[in-house]
């Protein structure tokens, strides 16, 4: 296995087991009590960003497992009374799956997740040398990403926290940020509103980076101010395409909240 792809299978098993060991929990919780508001937001986080980290990877029977995870546990916050059944047999699905996964991968018998890959036969015009921010709390799709961009001629950043994407403004003053929804809405006050304060919205397009539905994406996009959104995926054309769409525009940008 080449040292690129050991090192996404390393993030990508890290990242999934503290994910899986967090829904374990919540699904104990919710076999105690199938009510438990606090288990069932815990339990949706971890499906959603899951979900958000195999729309990265070539790994269709997990992404799929964690869809159906997903939706189940929406179902679940939805409709009071509903059984957890469905949702906490998932869990244990996705457990199971990561388990035999490990297995495979300690003894070399499957390939790492593969990295974003460009799809279609054109050719992706190379980038004059930008510098782009990605910020995202997941060091799977921030390798994912960083490596579609810089094959494209890209200059890539990364920030896994608000403070470190803060940083990294104010060292490097990239040309666009790729920002990762959950961390807007979860650092709203120190991020977001520090962005409008210290004018980024205005000299730097701010894009927010989801696994949203598109029509709730862009509205989500459009209430925080965003210059743009794009949904997460493993099409590493589709991200440099919409990355060098949005370089192209006239200068200034998000409008910020």
């Amino acid at each position: 296995m080449a040292p690129e792809h050991q090192l996404l299978m390393s993030d990508f098993l890290e990242e999934s087991e503290l994910l899986l060991d967090s829904m374990v929990q919540s699904r104990d919780s919710l076999r105690a009590c199938p009510s438990d508001p606090s288990a069932l937001r815990g339990l949706s986080r971890d499906a959603h960003t899951l979900r958000g980290i195999l729309l990265m990877v070539d790994m269709p029977a997990l992404r799929d497992l964690a869809c159906r995870l997903e939706e189940a546990v929406g179902a679940l916050r939805r409709e009071a009374g509903r059984s957890p059944d469905d949702a906490l047999r998932l869990v244990d699905e996705a457990v199971k799956a990561l388990a035999e996964l490990k297995r495979g991968a300690a003894q070399g018998r499957c390939d790492a997740p593969a990295r974003a890959e460009m799809r279609g036969h054109e050719a992706v015009p190379m980038a004059r040398s930008r510098t782009v921010l990605v910020v995202d709390d997941s060091r799977t799709v921030l390798r994912v990403v960083q490596r579609a961009l810089e094959e494209a001629g890209f200059c890539a950043l990364t920030a896994n926290t608000a403070l470190a994407a803060i940083e990294a403004i104010s060292r490097e003053q990239p040309a666009l940020i790729l920002l990762d929804l959950s961390i807007a809405e979860q650092d709203a006050g120190a991020l977001l509103r520090r962005f409008s304060r210290d004018g980024v919205f205005h000299r730097t397009p701010v894009v927010l980076f989801s696994n949203q539905p598109d029509t709730l994406l862009r509205a989500t996009a459009k209430r925080l101010g965003a210059a743009g959104h794009l949904r997460k995926t493993g099409d590493a054309r589709a991200i440099v395409t919409a990355v060098s769409a949005q370089l192209e525009r006239p200068a200034r940008t998000s409008g910020g909240p």
